[in-house]
């Protein structure tokens, strides 16, 4: 059997953003992947944490977001950063509140959109 080394910063970083934007707390969330608040916490930690999940959790919680383990593969993550990812990474900044984390989305998606206009008026 192969071991597949998993982003764990990547996988905390979607974890973090589904628990937020339905405004779970971590005992909610555990229970709705199916593991303790012990692992998610964890799980959440990132690279950080001291021990990690087994695969089986690791399943779960992927497939709680609607994901495969595969898609959280180190070494996997494209060249370039879609828009999407962008977003997910700057709502899971920790210390802001929801206000400034969907201000700085919107600052970043004119700059995104307003770089691709000027792109197309030059071609």
């Amino acid at each position: 059997m192969v071991d597949v080394l998993i982003d764990r910063d990547l996988l905390a970083s979607h974890l973090k953003q589904r628990i937020d934007e339905r405004g779970l707390t971590i005992r909610e969330a555990a229970a709705k992947i199916g593991c303790s608040p012990a692992t998610l916490t964890r799980l959440l930690k990132g690279q950080d944490a001291d021990n990690y999940p087994d695969t089986q959790t690791l399943i779960k919680a992927t497939s709680w977001l609607g994901r495969g383990l595969s898609d959280f593969e180190s070494g996997k993550r494209p060249k370039e950063s879609s828009m999407a990812e962008v977003e997910l990474h700057l709502r899971a900044l920790p210390g802001l509140t929801k206000k400034d984390r969907d201000a700085l989305v919107a600052m970043v998606k004119a700059a995104h959109d307003a770089a691709r206009q000027l792109r197309d008026d030059q071609s």
